[in-house]
């Protein structure tokens, strides 16, 4: 509602600074209009871009988060080696720790420990974390083969 209170302001101040002279010649009104009409077209038509732009933006962002395209701090002692979702909002996660993994799942109602694996769980090397900046880094070595 402020927006809106606020940007009424803004075209009623434009529309005032272009409005013509009370001196000046009658024939001047329709041009001082038309140029009212057209700073406050191009005031919207910015507004609206500005808006689209900032939209895209966050959307981005939602989806980066959400496909988990967004770097993890490194650590020494502790990496995800894979997870996997079981819900909206729930995941399961193998971790290692040291030379221990641990399974835990992850919920909106925070981390649990589901099990304390006794032997280590062999992943296959396509689904090891960085398969694909790997592939990518070596597509791009000159003379790569395609």
């Amino acid at each position: 509602m402020r927006f809106a209170a606020m940007l009424g302001l803004l075209l009623a101040g434009v529309a005032s600074a272009a409005a013509p002279d009370p001196a000046a010649a009658p024939t001047a009104a329709p041009t001082a209009a038309a140029n009212a009409a057209s700073a406050a077209g191009g005031f919207a038509s910015v507004a609206f871009s500005l808006v689209l732009i900032l939209a895209v933006i966050v959307g981005l962002a939602w989806v980066a988060t959400r496909l988990r395209l967004t770097p993890r701090a490194a650590s020494s002692g502790l990496r995800v080696l894979a997870d996997v979702a079981v819900g909206a909002k729930e995941r399961v996660v193998l971790l290692k720790v040291g030379d221990a993994q641990a399974l835990v799942g992850v919920g909106t109602d925070g981390v649990r420990s589901l099990r304390l694996l006794e032997r280590a769980v062999e992943l296959p090397p396509d689904s090891a974390p960085g398969a694909f900046a790997e592939r990518l880094r070596s597509l791009m070595q000159p003379g790569a083969k395609r």
